[in-house]
């Protein structure tokens, strides 16, 4: 959410690998030096503190996850490997929930009966029960 203001050097990218960080670099200063862009996320900041003040006195449920996404998807694809990098963020598990779940299936899948599968039949089966 702060990618006008946030230097280059502060971020750690070493888990992006398939990142192009020199090009990623180049779009953040691009971004940073346009003030158009600059004004749509400080103008996203303060909606999502609003969002969040309503949610908090009137028990509104708003999502703010669409404001954000609005954000990010009205950004040109001149800046695409910060959307790269923004949406692999946003995409992130909020919630141990889904990952639990996911462990839950693959116990299920991998049982003793069933120790014989190759790996392509587990990942098949997997992908079958995420769906």
């Amino acid at each position: 959410m702060y990618p006008d203001v946030i230097s280059f050097d502060k971020l750690n990218l070493s888990q992006f690998d398939w990142l192009e960080i020199e090009e990623l670099e180049m779009q953040l200063i691009d971004l940073q030096s346009s003030s158009i862009w600059i004004q749509k996320f400080i103008e996203t900041r303060k909606k999502l503190k609003l969002i969040e003040a309503e949610r908090l006195t009137s028990n509104l449920s708003k999502n703010t996850s669409n404001e954000i996404l609005e954000t990010w998807n009205s950004i040109p694809d001149a800046f695409n490997c910060m959307k790269k990098l923004a949406y692999a963020l946003l995409t992130i598990f909020s919630s141990t929930y889904a990952c639990e779940s996911l462990f839950s299936e693959i116990n299920s899948i991998k049982d003793s009966l069933r120790n014989r599968l190759t790996d392509d039949s587990n990942s098949a089966c997997i992908l079958l029960k995420v769906t």
